[in-house]
């Protein structure tokens, strides 16, 4: 299983958990967005087809946002460990390894 690390990023009043994969992938946490989610998802799912991943959040300032963050990716690394167990199952991956 892949380690990929992400980190808690601002932009003017918004936060994000960008996840440093190639591309990168963004989650807004402050904010309402759902077509922002479901392209981060997909990405997520994208990647997947590669390889089980788990995302690391990046020490930094523990504040309300670094919390949220955090039990964000604990829930979301418990979801890809369960969706990639699906995507085995039914021969959605990669078998070598190309995305």
């Amino acid at each position: 299983m892949d380690t990929v690390e992400a980190e808690l990023v601002t932009e003017e009043e918004s936060y994000f958990i960008q996840i440093n994969a190639s591309p990168s992938i963004r989650i807004p946490i402050s904010e309402d967005n759902a077509n922002a989610v479901k392209t981060a998802f997909c990405a997520i799912l994208r990647r997947l087809r590669k390889g089980p991943i788990e995302i690391a959040l990046k020490e930094t300032k523990e504040d309300l946002f670094f919390h949220v963050a955090r039990a964000y990716l604990d829930q979301l690394n418990g979801e890809i460990v369960e969706v990639h167990a699906a995507m085995v199952e039914h021969e959605f991956i990669d078998e070598g390894g190309a995305g």
